[in-house]
């Protein structure tokens, strides 16, 4: 396998980094129990306390007393090395494909998709992620919105598939007790 891109963003936490990577790189999402070669030793060492997969990084955070500037270069070059053996990579806990369908749809509404509804006044929350089906419930200004489905398709459909290709389907329901409603805009002609 060739080298993965990434590259490091910093976090609020100076002991953590989450290095972004390509969605769909890893076949896991939460926390990392065992990863392979150096990256798997770091973190059974006192230099890694802890690694994360996201479904488009890897988050590590450094043991304290230790510093990115002194220990950044080795992890970057074990997250590297271990990123070219997806199918070792071992989370703490079972992760089914339902569990990678949600983690995406999430990250997705944390992500700019979400923030572009948001500063609408809509919001979107998960309602289901089942084989490869995902519902959510739109709700705030999205209930009434004539562009509510253009979003869903354009905006968070496009970036779900980004992150889990396999994706069938993306539905939206309102919130409950919400009847939509429409308004017509009547136009009068002006009397000459």
């Amino acid at each position: 396998m060739s080298v993965v891109p990434m590259h490091p963003e910093a976090t609020a936490d100076p002991q953590t980094v989450r290095w972004v990577i390509p969605a769909g790189t890893l076949p896991v999402v939460g926390e990392i129990a065992e990863a392979p070669d150096e990256l798997g030793k770091m973190l059974h060492s006192e230099d890694v306390v802890s690694l994360a997969v996201e479904t488009q990084a890897v988050v590590i955070r450094l043991a304290d007393g230790r510093s990115w500037s002194g220990t950044g270069a080795r992890v970057r070059d074990a997250l590297s090395a271990a990123l070219r053996h997806p199918r070792q990579w071992r989370p703490a806990e079972t992760v089914t494909e339902d569990d990678m369908l949600r983690a995406a749809l999430q990250d997705v509404l944390d992500g700019s998709a979400g923030d572009y509804i948001r500063s609408h006044g809509g919001e979107v929350t998960i309602v289901s992620a089942h084989d490869r089906h995902a519902e959510v419930r739109m709700a705030g200004t999205c209930t009434h919105c004539p562009a509510a489905g253009f979003t869903l398709h354009s905006r968070l459909e496009s970036e779900l598939r980004a992150r889990f290709p396999a994706l069938v389907e993306l539905r939206a329901t309102e919130e409950p007790g919400k009847a939509s409603r429409r308004s017509w805009l009547t136009l009068r002609r002006r009397s000459a």
